[in-house]
């Protein structure tokens, strides 16, 4: 645990980091209140698909750029590899939340079903197109076939301590209102299916969800981290942090106020080990006790 401490604090604690800080709360601040408070939401749902995909495309690339300037090291953009992930990657993300594999669904299942099963066909869909995407931007940035992220990770104690560790905020979250508007997501089973849902119904669900995780750190703690850190080393942590709370505009506040910090950590921690896996445990250990605080409460 100090090992870890004494590691996030060499990254996230330098001299004068706090005027980083203050700048993203204050960007944080300003989105949440449009976002939240406002009848202009960021994240809008219902828009044809060419919208969606220029509107999230543009909104992610707000957050990382401003995560770049914020850093104030402009100097990067004048990289290539830098140039390329800036321009690419929330376009890359942006095709991951709006591309509707659920047309894929069979026109024969039932309405029921239909709607049951529409977000996991989202979901199931996303992981491949992400890989594959992220496969080809491998070979381009390395020269060789593979995966950002996919190397060993040496231990996975710390992460299962990091669990544990917020497993008090996630039982003070579970009891909030809008917590209860969101959680458990895999609660539209019993809402469409009623007495037909059985487990095998809950499982394929909860699956589908656990999988959205593995193209969510493939490509934020995977590719973002590590292929930005070649040329901007820790520098890289804030601006993908920032990506990332963009992304979680659509959840309660609170977690999307909260996914800024864990981009943090989980960034920091995929900066030294060079790999997701750690990071993932933590991300679907978090998102499965979410599921089931939201069934208990």
């Amino acid at each position: 645990m100090r090992k870890l401490i004494n590691t996030l604090a060499g990254d996230l604690l330098q001299p004068a980091s706090y005027k980083k800080y203050v700048a993203s709360f204050l960007v944080i601040t300003l989105a949440c209140i449009i976002n939240y408070y406002s009848s202009f939401p960021l994240w809008i749902r219902n828009l044809s698909f060419p919208l969606a995909l220029s509107w999230y495309s543009l909104l992610f690339f707000f957050f990382f750029s401003t995560g770049m300037f914020i850093e104030g090291k402009l100097s990067f953009l004048r990289n290539k590899q830098v140039q390329l992930i800036l321009l690419i990657a929330p376009v890359v993300f942006a095709l991951k939340v709006v591309t509707p594999f659920h047309l894929l669904l069979p026109a024969s299942i039932s309405t029921a079903y239909h709607k049951a099963f529409l977000q996991p066909m989202d979901w199931t869909g996303a992981v491949i197109l992400t890989f594959i995407i992220l496969s080809l931007l491998h070979k381009k940035l390395e020269g060789k076939p593979g995966l950002y992220g996919s190397t060993k990770t040496q231990s996975l104690r710390i992460y299962i301590l990091l669990v544990c560790i917020m497993l008090p905020l996630l039982l003070w979250a579970s009891m909030q209102s809008d917590f209860a508007a969101v959680y458990p997501k895999a609660g539209i089973i019993q809402r469409q299916l009623g007495a037909q849902a059985s487990p095998l119904h809950y499982f394929l669900f909860e699956i589908a969800y656990a999988s959205d995780f593995f193209t969510i750190e493939f490509f934020f703690r995977g590719f973002l981290i590590i292929a930005l850190a070649k040329v901007m080393g820790r520098q890289c942590i804030l601006p993908v942090a920032l990506f990332y709370f963009s992304i979680h505009l659509g959840k309660p506040m609170m977690e999307a106020v909260s996914s800024f910090f864990g981009g943090l950590i989980l960034g920091s921690i995929s900066y030294h080990s060079k790999s997701i896996w750690g990071g993932l445990l933590v991300h679907i250990s978090i998102a499965l006790l979410m599921e089931l605080f939201g069934f208990i409460f």
